[in-house]
């Protein structure tokens, strides 16, 4: 008789080392994207049920993890997003209470919120930056800068362009963008980033506007080894990674989101970097191999624990 019920799930958060650096991935839960075709709007739908199948996924109820990685350097802890936070008016209210799970996982993690020093955004939508401050738009973590670029931040933060969205969830994108931005801004802890910026020790920014005005990629590297965290670059394990010309529903500018998609590929596959991809099956830790016109995901294998004793041998 098994120990456990069949309903227990591992815990949400992973840890790795990367040269000198140590690594966790916590979840901040799943999105609930529907079908595939409605996401890809410029593709055949029935292609893209096809390929999807062919991967043994659904193409009705396409899941989108969200990986928030925390770099301890040795000197700054270092975390890339937040996730979509818990407004039940914003964030949480919209994607679901699977969602909004980046504090507790955190601590799970022995990770306490206070001691980060740098949130490092990927850029300013919901599902990245809305955790940063709770419903009352008070700093969820009140020792951390928060780096992006400027861009994102103008454009984002900007209420001006509220009338001019085409409906209440894109109008949203500004409202919450601005509720959980400006107080970073107004207590002077806001720090924009330029391509090349160096973020902290051993990990630099790399400009990448397509997906959202300002959207940066960053490079990790210690001990001669890279890890490119890529936020919304690729959305899709299978679908982007094949079909990289296929355009995303949230994209802002669909070919320069196409053309970056394909830039930092080549330099991910290129430098045999490992990549942290934010929606993909948790952790998101893997490699790219060149497949046909378009790419494979290669998921890297974690170091497990082991028991501190062996486990008695009965005869």
């Amino acid at each position: 008789m098994s120990a456990h019920p069949p309903t227990d799930r591992p815990a949400p958060y992973a840890r790795f080392r990367h040269g000198s650096f140590e690594c966790t991935v916590v979840s901040d839960g799943l999105l609930e994207m529907g079908p595939a075709r409605d996401n890809f709007p410029t593709a055949d739908p029935a292609e893209v049920d096809a390929l999807l199948v062919q991967h043994h996924l659904s193409p009705e109820a396409v899941r989108l993890n969200e990986n928030i990685l925390v770099v301890d350097t040795g000197a700054e802890l270092v975390q890339f997003d937040t996730g979509v936070g818990t407004d039940p008016a914003l964030g949480r209210g919209f994607f679901g209470p699977g969602t909004g799970q980046a504090l507790p996982a955190l601590r799970m993690a022995g990770i306490d919120p206070g001691d980060i020093d740098v949130i490092a955004l990927t850029h300013a939508h919901p599902d990245h930056a809305w955790g940063l401050v709770d419903p009352d738009g008070r700093p969820l973590y009140p020792n951390a800068v928060v780096a992006l670029h400027r861009a994102e931040f103008d454009h984002w933060t900007d209420l001006g362009r509220v009338a001019d969205a085409p409906d209440e969830h894109r109008k949203d994108h500004f409202r919450g963008a601005h509720k959980n931005l400006v107080p970073y801004a107004e207590a002077g802890r806001i720090r924009f980033l330029d391509d090349g910026a160096e973020v902290a020790s051993g990990i630099t920014a790399v400009a990448t506007p397509g997906h959202s005005p300002g959207h940066l990629v960053y490079r990790i590297t210690s001990g001669g080894a890279t890890i490119v965290c890529w936020g919304d670059l690729c959305h899709h394990q299978v679908l982007l990674l094949q079909r990289p010309d296929w355009a995303f529903q949230f994209d802002f500018h669909g070919p320069d989101a196409t053309a970056q998609r394909r830039r930092v590929y080549e330099m991910v596959d290129g430098g045999r970097h490992a990549v942290l991809g934010y929606h993909f099956p948790f952790p998101g830790l893997g490699h790219l191999r060149r497949d046909g016109d378009g790419y494979a995901w290669l998921p890297s294998e974690l170091e497990r624990a082991v028991p501190a004793e062996p486990a008695a041998v009965r005869p």
